[in-house]
């Protein structure tokens, strides 16, 4: 929509360009035209619409890894650990 805009102003610069004859408002109008076409040609495309929310799945209901508790400051660690990566105790 913004792009639109700009075009729109050219459009505009260009009619009164064409109908003015003092020459210090030619060239104003000019630059006018040669920066709003310029701004309308290489302004960015707005971002994608976010997807929907039920895109994405829910997490699963199971860990993936079996755990077991330590016996010092009882946190869940992997069960294949023989030290604890929290309190450097053995589990």
């Amino acid at each position: 929509m913004l792009r639109y805009s700009f075009v729109a102003i050219s459009i505009v610069a260009v009619i009164n360009l064409l109908l003015t004859e003092v020459f210090l408002v030619q060239i104003l109008l000019a630059i006018c035209v040669v920066t709003s076409l310029g701004i309308a040609i290489i302004w960015p495309e707005p971002l994608p619409p976010p997807p929907p929310p039920d895109l994405w799945s829910d997490a699963p209901e199971t860990k993936d890894r079996e755990t077991k508790v330590c016996s010092s400051c009882g946190k869940a660690v992997d069960k294949k650990w023989s030290m604890c990566p929290y309190c450097s105790k053995r589990v």
